[in-house]
Parts: structure tokens; sequence; C-alpha cells
């Protein structure tokens, strides 16, 4: 039985651009997926285990070697129940905003508590370092934007710090089958922002039908340029 993660990353849940396209792909996935099971995880209503001083202190030891304490160990009993949620999961679904360029900090915080050496990612006998999140798993990212024109030649090119690092941490754990939504100009009113969503509602419903069936990176963009 195929199990979908959905990482919601918006505060603003079901009213948010975001949350509404993935709320889509996921009733087409469950169509396509009827014995399916989908894994909710709102980043805003479920804490994750802080990553302070003593969460530092821990990677730097797994790192090195070292023995960890009886305090960083209780944080590594927390940390690993996130991580094993993760990897609990066939497929993934990430609904995310953009905010100043970038991503959610929750979305920031829930990377770098799944990060983690022997778990996510390993090193190799050249000092390189290899996913361990089977590459098999496709992820499919919801990606919304105030602004428009992040694409190459438009007046925000250059200035996507969203995707590009989202790909790239995926990546680096092991997840290369990567597939994206992209609305643009949700900031700029019903006369722009509507049609950018029916686009990419469109879109998720013909992305969730074809979700798992292969590999390789798929981009689509419900975007209006500037």
């Amino acid at each position: 039985m195929v199990k979908l993660l959905h990482v919601a990353v918006s505060p603003l849940n079901e009213r948010s651009f975001s949350a509404r396209i993935a709320a889509e792909f996921v009733n087409s996935w469950k169509e396509r997926n009827p014995n399916g099971t989908v894994d909710s995880f709102n980043l805003w209503s479920e804490p994750l285990p802080p990553f302070d001083a003593v969460g530092a202190s821990w990677k730097n030891k797994t790192m090195s070697g070292e023995d960890p304490d009886a305090a960083e160990q209780a944080l590594f009993v927390r940390v690993k129940a996130v991580v094993d949620r993760f990897l609990a999961a066939d497929q993934y679904l990430l609904s995310v905003p953009m905010w100043n360029l970038h991503i959610p900090y929750p979305l920031k915080h829930f990377i770098d508590v799944i990060v983690q050496l022997g778990l996510t990612f390993g090193f190799d006998q050249a000092g390189g370092t290899v996913g361990l999140v089977p590459s098999e798993r496709p992820v499919q990212l919801v990606l919304t934007r105030g602004g428009m024109g992040y694409g190459s030649g438009g007046p925000l090119d250059g200035l996507d710090h969203q995707e590009p690092y989202l790909r790239r941490i995926l990546h680096f754990i092991g997840l290369t089958d990567v597939r994206s939504i992209v609305a643009e100009g949700t900031a700029y009113g019903p006369q722009v922002a509507q049609p950018a969503l029916e686009r990419a509602l469109v879109e998720a419903r013909a992305a969730a039908r074809d979700f798992g069936q292969h590999r390789g990176t798929m981009t689509a963009t419900a975007a209006m340029s500037a």
C-alpha cells in the first residue's frame, strides 16, 4: 500500500494558494490510489524538535564519531522520530509558498531535522556524500510566489532561492525524481492570481495521474510572466 507524505508549509492552511493546489493533487492522487494513505505533516501545527546548542553538539559528535551525552541522546530520539516518519513514505508532496525569495523558516527547520548523517545521507569512500533515501521515490513540489518573472530573462531572474534550494537538498539525501508545479503572481489580485491558480489546479490533477509512474525531472509552470 503506497503512502504519500504531504508536508504543508503555509500557515494559511486551506486559504493559501499552495494548499489549494496541493489539495487538488491529493484528491486526484487518492482517486488513482484508492488503497493508498496520505500522511499530512503541517509544519505550523506539529512541533519539531529544536536544533539548538544540544542539537548542534550532538550533530558535531555524530560527524566525528564521539558518543553523545544523555541530553543529546534524548534529542536524537525526537529527531529520529521525525526522520522515521519521513522515511516511512513512498512518495512526497511539498506545498511551499515563497517567503523573501526563499522558503518559510519552518520548512528550513524541518530540513535541518531530517538531513542527518547515517539516516538520510552518508559519506562515500572518496570523502563525498551519498543520499540514503531511495532515489525511486518521487517528489512533487507545489510552489507559489507572490511576484512574477523569476524565470530566465524575467525581472526577478536569479532571485529564486526556493526551487533551486529544494531540488539541491532533496538530491543531497537521494531524491532525484523531483517535479514542480509553480504558480506566480498570487499577490497581484484576482485578475492575475486566479488564472494562475486555475492553470495550476489543472496541472495538479494531471501530475497526480502520472505520479510515481516514471522517473526524471518534470517541471510544470503555472505562471503569468511579467
